[in-house]
């Protein structure tokens, strides 16, 4: 999954005619050098230029250092920014959330990424990174629903994911407990 998430917003940044600060950031992001990343894409949005999309390359440079309130900061400038905002990037926000026990924001990143993925073509296609994202958000809305103690949320949540992914053991045990609360 995490190759998944790096590929879509490599991608993403490459395809937009990025400013030299974000291509250079790009590159340092695909060797891994992280905290030179961070400095790059820093520099980049203060010259603003191709601000959304530094943003989303320091975005995920934090993402990948585990760092993740900055991370989350990040990710929502680039919708802020006027950027491509995707389902991945949602999807991104969501987990940064979660990690930060933020679990009803959480939720409402991973509402707005499975609705956006669902309403864009990819739904259609039925792509494996498309299948593997969007399974994840709704996986990930049951568990924090659960955090939330909103029990009902959670059961319907799960019924409806194991009815979608009736493959999933451990969806499947989740539903059973949630059944017993």
């Amino acid at each position: 999954m995490k190759n998944i998430l790096i590929c879509a917003v490599l991608a993403a940044l490459l395809l937009t005619g990025c400013q030299n600060a974000v291509k250079e950031g790009t590159g340092q992001l695909e060797k891994g050098e992280y905290k030179e990343a961070v400095s790059t894409f820093k520099k980049a949005v203060k010259e603003e230029k191709g601000a959304a999309e530094a943003y989303r390359g320091l975005g995920m440079a934090y993402y990948e250092q585990k760092d993740y309130q900055p991370a989350r900061d990040a990710f929502l400038q680039v919708i802020d920014n006027g950027g491509d905002v995707t389902y991945v990037l949602y999807n991104l926000v969501g987990v940064c959330s979660m990690h930060l026990e933020d679990y009803q924001g959480a939720l409402d990143a991973f509402s707005k990424g499975v609705d956006l993925a669902e309403k864009s073509g990819d739904a259609d296609t039925k792509e494996q990174d498309y299948t593997d994202i969007v399974r994840e958000m709704k996986f990930n809305e049951i568990v924090c629903h659960e955090k939330l103690l909103d029990w009902e949320s959670a059961r319907k949540k799960a019924t409806e994911y194991v009815r979608d992914y009736p493959d999933d053991k451990e969806a499947q045990k989740e539903a059973a407990f949630l059944n017993t609360r």
